[in-house]
């Protein structure tokens, strides 16, 4: 093998290097599976999708503007912390036609709550604004857990 030759195998070798390499971080990044403890916003016609294709979760429907990024960030601690995921629709996402009922999205709890629902069926929710934001974490923190043993685990 002259030198060239070496050269040239050396660069072909590393060109499948940086390819297997770039496929393997590629196909990491793009994959579907969310770390637990996501809360995805949702404008309402993906949530009615959503709602339509698997009907079973957590769903947070925010109202109040004030207190949602309180409210948030206290469901995605609580979502954190028991490694669950849930998705939000808020009313005044500039999609949510306010002639409708937020039924017309897919969900059927009142505002300002997380609910647990079972193949589309709303099963029990919890009124956020019903707590201080010093309970509020550990009220979800048991609404959540109560919720997958009665509904989610087999």
């Amino acid at each position: 093998m002259n030198r060239k030759q070496k050269i040239m195998a050396l660069a072909a070798g590393i060109v499948v290097a940086l390819g297997i390499g770039s496929a393997a971080v590629s196909s990491y990044n793009s994959s579907e599976v969310k770390e637990s403890g996501q809360l995805e916003e949702l404008h309402p016609l993906e949530m009615k999708k959503s709602m339509k294709e698997d009907g079973t979760g957590f769903v947070m429907y925010s109202f109040d503007e004030d207190t949602r990024d309180v409210y948030m960030h206290e469901v995605k601690k609580a979502l954190k912390e028991n490694e669950v995921d849930a998705r939000e629709i808020n009313s005044n996402d500039p999609q949510f036609d306010g002639t409708k009922s937020q039924s017309d999205y897919g969900v059927t709890q009142s505002t300002d709550t997380l609910a647990a629902y079972k193949d589309g069926e709303l099963k029990q929710q919890i009124e956020l604004d019903k707590y201080d934001p010093s309970q509020l974490e550990t009220e979800l923190s048991h609404f959540i857990e109560t919720s997958k043993e009665l509904y989610f685990e087999e």
